[in-house]
């Protein structure tokens, strides 16, 4: 009996020391979107998203991306997939997303915890942005354009009771002057709807980082509204034949020599078949992708999402594999 007694004790214990033990674990689940801004000034390359967390132990990023899509909730780009957690992981803490044009904007310049591609220009009247594990369960979501918006509005019930994060933000996301869209709610609080969540901060709000430094948005740092933009940097002309079975021609314009990523990813953002990275002097790049995957397989029928990243421009086109 007594040896029963003391085996029975270690199981007890054995499983209590499990469940302590999965409780300090780290993650990134408890996570919200605190503050969007999708322009300054009308520069639409110049953006950043900031994440708060609503617990500790949520510095897993690695495990999460940042996935924007169209006002259909549809066309999904990843803006950001990091390879790595984040160092500081106490209930409030920030996560700093930005793009490269962004960083200069600030006083001081922003240290970005990670790099992020901007959301497309036609994103912003209407759109929605998701915080997501890399299989594509939604953690957080924001949607703005009103009705404009009719996409999906789900995701996952660890911040929003009814994993129903709508209805959308009235207005756009804001990029004309220096206000950025802002989550209202505390750090432990969690989504009721995003129409009463966000509200539009003051000009020139703050970004923190997840070591904990401010960086404050500098009206005066960038063009005066209404200045005109930079002609985009390349274009991504449409593929032929679009279905197609079995291969597909793509061709690509850079006016600028830098850095090009141009793959081929399913709607979910998952990333089928990395099609050419690396530097690319300016000027037609062109080549056919066979419908097969990384290793070879041959993808299934069905619409994929062409992407190029050029310097600082970024262009999607649909494939549709017809089998």
């Amino acid at each position: 009996m007594n040896a029963l007694l003391r085996s029975g004790r270690f199981v007890f214990l054995l499983v209590l020391s499990s469940i302590l033990a999965a409780s300090a674990d780290a993650t990134v689940h408890l996570m919200q979107i605190k503050r969007v801004i999708g322009g300054v000034h009308g520069d639409t390359t110049a953006q950043a998203i900031m994440l708060r967390m609503r617990s500790a132990f949520q510095d897993q990023t690695q495990s999460a991306r940042l996935v924007a899509w169209d006002a259909a909730g549809a066309n999904a780009v990843v803006l950001a997939a990091p390879v790595s957690a984040v160092a500081n992981s106490a209930l409030g803490d920030r996560v700093l997303y930005c793009t490269p044009s962004f960083e200069s904007l600030t006083t001081p310049a922003a240290v970005p915890d990670f790099t992020m591609v901007p959301i497309p220009d036609s994103y912003l009247v209407a759109g929605s942005l998701t915080f997501e594990t890399t299989l594509g369960a939604v953690y957080w979501r924001v949607s703005w354009g009103g009705a404009g918006y009719t996409g999906s509005h789900s995701g996952e019930i660890f911040n929003d009771a009814d994993g129903n994060f709508g209805p959308a933000y009235a207005g756009p996301l804001p990029s004309g002057s220096t206000v950025a869209l802002n989550f209202s709610g505390g750090a432990t609080a969690s989504s009721v709807s995003n129409a009463t969540d966000y509200s539009l901060t003051a000009e020139q709000p703050d970004f923190t980082n997840n070591a904990g430094l401010t960086y404050v948005l500098d009206a005066t740092a960038t063009a005066a509204p209404g200045a005109p933009r930079l002609a985009a940097a390349s274009v991504l002309h449409p593929v032929y034949p679009n279905p197609f079975n079995p291969r597909t021609n793509i061709s690509l314009d850079l006016s600028r020599s830098g850095s090009v990523d141009l793959a081929v990813y399913t709607l979910s953002g998952r990333r089928v078949r990395e099609l050419f990275r690396g530097y690319q002097p300016a000027g037609h790049l062109q080549m056919t992708w066979n419908g097969v995957d990384d290793l070879g397989r041959g993808v299934a029928s069905g619409v994929y999402l062409l992407r190029l990243e050029a310097v600082d421009e970024v262009r999607t086109r649909k494939l549709v594999v017809s089998k």
